[in-house]
């Protein structure tokens, strides 16, 4: 059954056919090399520096271990209701992602917070790496982490409790606290959920690559 949290988020959509994140549709251009991308204007203005708009088999080859990637669709649609970005990823090691994927991800079916292989993601419309904190040092750390929360079922929400479950953002955010840094996805007030999409408001977060199909 899902949580009244999601039906109230599916209602209000339908009502109102308000977007989290208010953006509908995202179509990357190149802009000039060598700047910075500011991650919270990222999907509103959809310009990324030429020397970091890639093929999203190229950004996930070159995220870093320990990045978080964000996973969007080029249009919002209503079976996704969370916004563009309706997934969460995180590069564990070379080839190798951890994530708690969702309904139609597998989640619930295949055990929920799992590894899996990168190869995952070459399907996906955008794949934003992001730059969120973790050093080289604190990898070790990661993958024990990674290691004991592996099996923890899925459930949208998390509902702050970690031994009911997770869900794609707070199972990011659990690996986070187990490092000692701040949450990557904020607790979204309005929707009454943790939105992937919000990953890219967080102060601190850095746009590293931002790969597109077929880019």
């Amino acid at each position: 059954m899902l949580r009244p949290a999601l039906a109230s988020l599916l209602l209000a959509v339908t009502l109102s056919s308000c977007v989290p994140g208010g953006v509908r549709e995202v179509q990357f251009r190149a802009g000039p090399a060598g700047g910075e991308v500011l991650a919270s204007r990222l999907l509103a203005d959809g310009v990324v520096p030429r020397d970091r708009l890639v093929s999203v088999e190229v950004a996930v080859a070159r995220a870093p271990e320990g990045s978080l990637l964000v996973i969007c669709g080029r249009q919002w649609r209503l079976s996704r209701p969370w916004g563009l970005c309706t997934h969460l990823s995180r590069k564990l090691a070379p080839g190798l992602l951890t994530e708690a994927p969702g309904i139609t991800g597998g989640g619930l079916l295949r055990g929920g917070v799992q590894t899996v292989p990168t190869s995952r993601l070459e399907a996906r419309d955008v794949v934003i790496v992001l730059d969120v904190g973790v050093r080289g040092e604190q990898l070790p750390a990661l993958r024990a982490e990674a290691a004991r929360l592996s099996g923890t079922p899925y459930r949208v929400a998390g509902l702050l409790d970690r031994d009911v479950g997770l869900d794609c953002s707070t199972y990011q955010n659990a690996l986070q606290h187990a490092l000692g840094l701040p949450d990557v996805v904020p607790f979204n007030g309005l929707w009454n959920l943790y939105l992937p999409q919000d990953a890219l408001k967080v102060p601190g977060a850095r746009v590293l690559w931002v790969g597109v199909r077929g880019g």
